[in-house]
């Protein structure tokens, strides 16, 4: 599913990833953990395609990203959510609109993006919400319409930038139960988090990277 073949990025010759190789199979919950600044969100970037690595190779459901024409790779983020740890949500535009927006990019005709949407908005608790703009939201609810705007296209892989980063215990244990039923389904998912009770309730494989190094790969209880 996902494939990193020795791969390294540098920001004004500081190494954000250093010879960094992974697998991740189908299905797999990969925890990704270590300190601020070890790579992780740079990590995502990559998978994701918003940043090139400078050496290594990476696939992505057997595309090498590297190749991809330019035009190929809207394509091929249609098939990754990013839940973003900032949400970058639109303030100003109601619940529905702000994931809607994926949809509408896609082409995805109206009365399928209707219906897509009510049942995601569903599916995360927020439906009630969906006529109020995304600024009057709190914290947690921002939270839960940024996953619902990652998963509306209904992805086979979910990038996750710490989740929960910004939310207090209760609201953790709420995001990381709605992460764990997005994975129960199937869905590939690829979470960056410096909690450890996130680590622990997800239970997942765990990949630890330091100064943009792989230093562990370990599997979690639920391996």
């Amino acid at each position: 599913m996902i494939r990193l073949f020795h791969v390294s990025k540098f920001f004004d010759q500081c190494a954000a990833l250093r010879d960094v190789t992974i697998r991740i199979d189908k299905g797999e919950c990969v925890l990704l953990t270590g300190p601020s600044g070890a790579g992780k969100t740079t990590l995502l970037k990559v998978i994701f395609g918003s940043e090139v690595p400078d050496e290594g190779q990476i696939l992505v459901q057997n595309r090498n990203i590297a190749r991809l024409r330019q035009g190929d790779v809207p394509y091929l983020r249609r098939t990754i959510g990013f839940v973003l740890q900032n949400f970058q949500l639109l303030p100003q535009k109601t619940v529905h609109e702000n994931v809607v927006l994926p949809l509408i990019i896609q082409g995805v005709k109206s009365r399928e993006a209707q219906k897509r949407v009510k049942e995601t908005l569903g599916a995360v608790g927020m439906e009630h919400k969906r006529a109020i703009r995304a600024g009057g939201l709190s914290v947690g609810e921002q939270q839960r319409v940024c996953i619902a705007r990652a998963i509306v296209n209904r992805p086979m892989i979910v990038l996750a930038d710490e989740p929960t980063g910004n939310l207090d215990g209760e609201l953790t244990m709420e995001i990381v139960e709605l992460l764990k039923s997005i994975h129960a389904q199937g869905t590939t998912m690829l979470v960056a988090t410096h909690n450890q009770v996130v680590v622990g309730c997800m239970k997942g494989r765990v990949l630890h990277l330091q100064a943009g190094r792989l230093v562990s790969d370990t599997r979690g209880e639920g391996e």
